[in-house]
């Protein structure tokens, strides 16, 4: 189980650099764009299409690495009282919240399958045709690897906690 975790941990890490190197590209496009706007006036073609795709596609990318690393909000103030005087009901409330975890991004996979398969067959773009465009698939694809990181992740978190819960 801990080669699988380490892989899995690795794998997150590779998702989440390659959304903090988008963020990075992302930036300098905004910028050459705002300095081509403000002294040029000619700012680059496509910029508002592509960030709203980005956004999209980093949030799901970086998503599985934030839930491992415990950067999503949560509100522990019910569990860590558990915790002090009942450390087993803490752990299957936890176990039981991975499972939902589990089964919402399992239910969102499912929902962005379709969008995905579909631009990937359609061919579907945003932008203007013969201005500038930018294929959707990608991005739907990264919808789709961020939904199972997570699902993957909240699965772990779930054996973690009911192990807690034998263990103990």
């Amino acid at each position: 189980m801990n080669r699988l975790d380490n892989f899995f941990s690795r794998a997150l890490l590779l998702l989440n650099s390659i959304g903090t190197v988008w963020i990075f590209i992302l930036m300098i496009v905004i910028v050459t764009d705002v300095i081509g706007r403000t002294v040029f006036t000619r700012p680059l073609p496509g910029v508002p299409e592509l960030v709203s795709l980005s956004i999209v596609g980093i949030v799901f990318l970086q998503i599985g690495q934030a839930l491992r690393s415990g950067r999503i909000t949560r509100v522990d103030t019910l569990l860590e009282v558990l915790d002090r005087h009942a450390p087993k009901v803490s752990a299957l409330l936890q176990g039981f919240y991975g499972l939902l975890g589990m089964g919402l991004f399992i239910a969102l996979f499912n929902a962005c399958l379709p969008l995905f398969l579909r631009a990937w067959q359609n061919g579907d773009y945003v932008g203007v045709e013969g201005y500038i465009t930018y294929p959707v698939w990608p991005v739907r694809l990264f919808m789709l690897i961020g939904c199972v990181g997570a699902a993957i992740q909240y699965v772990l978190f779930a054996a973690r906690d009911f192990a807690r819960v034998l263990h103990r």
